[in-house]
């Protein structure tokens, strides 16, 4: 579509491919016609009971699914060859116009769905559309009590009592809502900012809100809202609301319906932007409106190529039945593991990583590009040795150390009082200050005082990195645990994480435990993921369970040898260290009541 990168970015407009349309529209009408809502067996039968159904998407777009159901039903209503075929299409106009209903934000998005549709039937040529509408889908009315007029021009409040008067609910909602969160800053505009002030002070949304929430979290609970009983609402968003820790009161509210299935579609790139394939995990939600009283479907691990295989040979695999009563507003553990995965949550002799040790994320310089410089950059500025500290990105964390090669410095500004003190730093930042200037978060952080033009934009735990002579550090992406000890207070970015043991003596220990194959395990199944990828960050780091003292202790003596080896820098020590590690993850596998070759054959099976 005609919509800029950055404009995407901000309103979360991507699109969703056909294929995926039509399997979600399929699997819907699959639910529909196994609990007999519609009867296929004849053109009488099925047109009776697909007549009684109102469908609805609360963010159209450019009008995909709304394409995609009319597909479906065209090549049904086609198959019963004996009938009119003007009588079939009189039911086709009869049903589009008066049974799908939807909103769209964009008025000009919305006229390229009317005009898609049209193109497509031109039966609808000149056809209205008045079912579907302009506003915002999560906005409702009462906005206009608490804001201005040119406020509410902007936001564009939705009432969908008064827009659909005959209908209050709905009996199917599909669709594809949009994505942004809410506090990140790339995503704030004066819109986003206007949105984010209504649903923290909104009767509606107030007490579902959370500052980091995303846009699609209301879109979910709006979409539960608005159907009818036993009403199905089958919706493909990120996947992150399954453990994101700010998803908690969506997950409360998901757990109030019976879920009817999960599909996980982590590694399936599902959404393109000029060319360019996107980063965005996805899962397909289908729930209905009747209480919580069976197990739901969760399905994961599919082929790359899913939805481009034929129809026919797109069967999902084997599934994991979830019983939803096993389940809470705290991050949800979907695995096949769940027995082992909460045997050891429960365990009163283990503790929580978060317990024993200090998680800091690196700082935020704001221009990193200035403030990071190699040795020959340090070398031709001349810059003073006060203001350097040892700087290393998430490149250089290796498993075990720091890698030698290392070479970066960072200019730390919290230790100047004076810049003029420091002629040769103040020459090069001067000459920077262009770049150190610009940008609306840092002139904001200027203009209130928080910041000197040449400061970080935030030191997020700078006493961390400071004080601690000793610590682990990891990246906060990695495909593999990768925790590195550090002994020279190395300083790093935002994708850097820190682990300070309270007890200085625990950090070998500890550092063996999280580059263990124990650690892999739990990050995968019970941890945080994105794609193949392990998410380092606070959160999941904080709930590592971690054995007594008195148990790990043991570790220390094998991660000394690994470190020794190491620190040789000889060639051909590799399989030396990989035995050592199978020694550690022997221990440990004991110290956690696994099977000694539990850790084994998962990774054999989840190759």
């Amino acid at each position: 579509m005609n919509l800029n990168q950055n404009h995407r970015k901000k309103t979360g407009e991507f699109y969703t491919p056909s294929p995926v349309v039509d399997f979600m529209i399929e699997q819907v009408f699959n639910q529909l016609i196994s609990s007999k809502r519609i009867e296929l067996g004849n053109y009488k039968q099925f047109t009776e009971t697909l007549s009684k159904l109102r469908f609805c998407d609360p963010s159209i777009g450019t009008g995909n699914f709304i394409l995609g159901l009319l597909k479906w039903l065209w090549n049904v209503l086609r198959s019963y060859s004996k009938y009119d075929g003007k009588l079939k299409m009189d039911f086709f106009y009869r049903f589009v116009t008066s049974n799908i209903y939807g909103v769209e934000l964009n008025s000009n998005t919305l006229e390229i769905c009317k005009t898609r549709i049209s193109k497509t039937y031109p039966i609808f040529q000149g056809e209205s559309f008045g079912n579907l509408k302009c506003g915002n889908s999560i906005v409702d009315i009462d906005a206009k009590e608490m804001f201005s007029s040119t406020q509410i021009s902007k936001m564009k409040p939705f009432s969908w009592e008064e827009s659909f008067s005959d209908i209050d609910s709905f009996d199917v909602i599909v669709g594809n809502p949009p994505y942004f969160n809410l506090k990140k800053i790339e995503t704030r505009t004066e819109d986003t900012q206007l949105l984010f002030d209504y649903l923290k002070t909104s009767k509606r949304w107030k007490h579902l809100f959370r500052a980091s929430s995303d846009i699609y979290y209301f879109f979910i609970m709006k979409s539960l809202s608005l159907l009818k009983n036993d009403g199905i609402v089958s919706l493909i968003t990120p996947n992150y609301w399954i453990e994101n820790q700010y998803a908690d009161l969506l997950r409360s509210e998901i757990l109030r319906y019976q879920i009817l299935e999960i599909i996980n579609l982590e590694g399936i790139r599902i959404f393109k932007d000029e060319g360019r394939w996107l980063n965005v995990s996805t899962s397909i939600l289908t729930i209905q409106n009747r209480p919580p009283n069976q197990n739901f479907n969760f399905v994961k691990n599919l082929p790359k190529n899913f939805f481009e295989l034929k129809k026919s040979s797109r069967l999902l695999p084997k599934h994991l039945s979830i019983n939803p009563s096993e389940l809470s507003a705290t991050k949800w553990v979907l695995s096949r593991y769940l027995s082992i995965i909460k045997e050891i949550s429960n365990n009163s002799n283990f503790d929580k990583l978060g317990n024993i040790a200090k998680i800091a994320q690196g700082l935020s310089p704001g221009v990193k590009e200035v403030f990071v410089l190699n040795q020959h950059e340090l070398k031709i500025n001349n810059i003073e040795e006060e203001v350097l500290v040892p700087f290393v990105t998430n490149r250089h964390v290796q498993r075990w150390l720091i890698s030698k090669k290392k070479e970066l410095r960072a200019i730390l500004p919290s230790r100047i009082i004076e810049l003029s003190d420091y002629p040769n730093t103040q020459k090069y930042l001067t000459r920077n200050k262009s770049l150190l200037t610009m940008g609306p978060d840092r002139k904001r952080l200027m203009e209130k005082n928080k910041i000197r033009w040449f400061d970080y934009s935030v030191y997020r735990n700078l006493s961390t990195f400071v004080k601690s002579q000793t610590k682990i550090l990891c990246p906060y992406r990695s495909l593999l645990p990768r925790f590195s000890l550090d002994t020279e207070r190395h300083f790093g970015a935002t994708d850097i994480y820190a682990i300070v043991p309270k007890d200085e003596k625990d950090t070998l220990a500890i550092l063996g435990i999280l580059n263990s194959s124990f650690t892999n395990f739990w990050f995968r199944e019970a941890g945080k993921t994105k794609g193949k990828m392990l998410e380092f960050f606070s959160f999941p780091l904080k709930g590592i369970p971690i054995p007594p003292i008195s148990e790990r202790a043991i570790v220390s003596k094998y991660v000394r040898q690994i470190l020794s080896l190491l620190d040789k820098s000889k060639d051909g020590i590799e399989p030396q260290i990989l035995e050592i590690e199978a020694e550690i993850d022997s221990e440990i596998t004991q110290i956690y009541g696994l099977r000694q070759d539990f850790l084994a054959k998962y990774f054999g099976q989840n190759r």
